[in-house]
């Protein structure tokens, strides 16, 4: 609540400046770190837009951390019952300052059980403000809270792509409330040579007794030079703490990488970063000790530490096509993982796809899915697997008034135990949003 209130009174500072756009220095395929695609809608700019309304919401085979009276995990394969939704998303500009803002929030309860009845909710928002000629600040606020992993609001494009939260990633159906603010400086030496320095923090909270909450920060400086009107070249370096309490827990990792940007055409735009990533996992392990050797030592267990180097290939590449009312993007991502709970510092490997589109009269069509891939970092647990989808669709019927209907699938899979579950989601529902557009959702 405090990054929002200060995020708020900066754009409130720039709102007496009139309203003609920011410079975009850095060219085609660099993302901006503030702002940035903060309540975009199908790659387009959109006015501040509000809109409430209720569904019907079905989940199935859901995880609860529980067990049964057999000692196996406890599964929850069908609720169903009713939700009210409300929310608001878009951008607003003045002269120097650009503010992007998407928050989304629901209340449902569940007509045959009241287990997992309560409310999510999701905030993202974006500053940016060029503060001189040479000098350009960039704030980002991220908070949530989910129950479900297959939540239209867990599963919905965060366009975020320095985020530390990956619902697709949760093993269990756990409350998780997370808040990750970041704040950068770019400093523009010439026309054509930016720096930039900062970094992030983040904290993840498990309400379930067993799950590991987590913490941290990333520092981060980099060089961008553009080398041509749709080609830049570039080197990142970063450093970034994890904590794992319950765990016990810690790591220190650096990532090195080169970057490239550039535009295809006059449509596509094409960015990649790779390098390597060095991770240092220290943790402490408890073992019991057998009862002639606590008599010895007088104590009934000793305390290791555990320590694990690891050096990996790390980077992202990002491919995306823009059109008039639409909007393509494949991002593929290999580096640190911050961890879900079940895990703590981790390799991840993510390939994603995103479409959406939002017509000039009545339709907004979204689909986004991908395939993430997690193995821990001094942690026997295995390999973590999902394949995860989703498709939504609002129709507007007029007067204000849009059908809205959303289906989620994620697909888990861990190799350790021969774990697998296929949980689903799915709301149908009408909406309340005045406008000359179609209400965009996904």
């Amino acid at each position: 609540m405090l990054g929002v209130a200060l995020l708020v009174g900066a754009a409130s500072m720039a709102a007496a400046q009139d309203s003609t756009g920011l410079p975009n220095y850095q060219g085609p395929g660099v993302a901006s770190l503030g702002a940035g695609n903060v309540g975009l809608r199908s790659g387009e700019q959109a006015e501040l837009r509000y809109y409430a309304g209720v569904s019907g919401v079905v989940d199935t085979n859901l995880q609860p951390f529980a067990l049964d009276a057999q000692g196996n995990l406890l599964r929850i394969h069908n609720l169903y019952g009713v939700q009210v939704n409300g929310g608001v998303y878009g951008m607003h500009r003045w002269k120097r300052a650009l503010l992007g803002l998407d928050y989304g929030g629901n209340y449902h309860r569940y007509v045959n059980s009241n287990s997992y009845n309560g409310s999510d909710q999701h905030l993202n928002l974006g500053y940016t403000l060029e503060a001189s000629r040479r000098w350009t600040l960039d704030l980002h606020e991220s908070v949530g809270t989910f129950s479900i992993a297959t939540s239209e609001l867990a599963t919905a494009p965060t366009n975020d792509p320095n985020s530390v939260f990956t619902p697709s990633t949760l093993l269990f159906d756990s409350r998780t409330s997370f808040l990750q603010s970041s704040a950068y400086a770019t400093y523009l030496q010439s026309a054509r040579t930016s720096f930039t320095v900062g970094g992030s923090g983040f904290l993840q909270d498990q309400k379930a007794a067993g799950l590991s909450n987590s913490g941290g920060y990333t520092l981060t400086g980099s060089m961008q030079h553009r080398m041509s009107k749709a080609t830049t070249l570039g080197v990142n370096y970063s450093y970034s703490h994890f904590e794992f309490p319950a765990f016990h827990s810690n790591s220190d990792s650096n990532t090195y990488h080169g970057t490239f940007a550039t535009g295809l055409g006059q449509f596509w735009t094409f960015s990649v970063e790779a390098g390597i990533t060095v991770s240092e996992v220290n943790s402490q392990l408890t073992f019991a000790l057998n009862p002639e050797l606590a008599a010895l030592f007088g104590v009934p267990s000793i305390t290791e530490n555990s320590y694990t180097k690891t050096i990996y290939p790390s980077g992202a590449a990002t491919l995306e096509r823009k059109f008039r009312r639409a909007n393509l993007a494949f991002h593929y991502t290999r580096g640190l993982f911050s961890g879900n709970g079940a895990s703590g510092t981790g390799r991840e490997e993510n390939a994603e796809m995103s479409f959406s589109y939002t017509g000039i009269r009545r339709l907004n069509l979204g689909v986004n899915g991908g395939h993430y891939k997690l193995v821990s970092i001094g942690q026997n647990t295995g390999t973590f697997a999902t394949y995860a989808g989703s498709a939504g669709i609002t129709y507007t019927l007029g007067r204000g008034i849009s059908v809205v209907a959303r289906y989620s699938v994620n697909q888990l899979q861990l190799d350790v135990g021969n774990y697998a579950r296929t949980s689903t989601g799915a709301i149908l529902g009408l909406m309340f949003s005045p406008g000359n557009i179609p209400l965009a959702l996904w």
